[in-house]
């Protein structure tokens, strides 16, 4: 027969498998205060837009009647996130073209274009105004985004990125 002496053990704190150390994992993000639709229960639909918007509904919406002319296809689905409410994607067949936050009196329109639409911006009527529009983008691994509000938004600019976007 052994003899086997029994050590002490100190006490774990093993978190289960799969459990991430992060302490930012475990909490849910702060919604945004300025959100339009914070509700999940509440789902709008696109007529409550110019109501949350206000005065920011008018230039959005021209660019939103330009690209709906030129595409008719283009189809927003409502989403909700608990930070930003619910948001509209638009989508061209399967393809997200542009997300549209609301929030109270103002929005936030992002996208993303990759290289060979830039390329089309650059050699095309944006040509001199790409440098600045670059400048103020962002660069990710899918490709540059850029954002817009209601304080920022150029119709032709939105119009044309959009249009790009939809050719590349």
């Amino acid at each position: 027969m052994r003899n086997v002496i029994a050590r002490k053990q100190a006490p774990t704190t093993q978190k289960p498998k799969g459990a991430s150390n992060h302490p930012s994992m475990k909490t849910t993000p702060a919604p945004d205060p300025n959100a339009a639709f914070p509700e999940e229960t509440r789902k709008p639909s696109e007529s409550d837009l110019p109501g949350a918007l206000g005065r920011a509904f008018g230039p959005l919406a021209e660019v939103l009647e330009r690209l709906r002319a030129a595409h008719p296809d283009v189809a927003p689905e409502w989403k909700h996130s608990p930070r930003s409410g619910w948001h509209l994607i638009y989508s061209r067949k399967k393809r997200r073209l542009f997300y549209l936050i609301p929030t109270n009196g103002d929005f936030r329109l992002s996208l993303i274009l990759g290289g060979k639409a830039i390329a089309a911006l650059e050699a095309g009527p944006f040509t001199k105004r790409m440098p600045a529009l670059l400048k103020e983008a962002k660069r990710y691994p899918e490709g540059t985004a850029f954002t817009f509000t209601a304080a920022t938004m150029d119709i032709e600019v939105a119009v044309a990125l959009l249009e790009a976007k939809i050719a590349h």
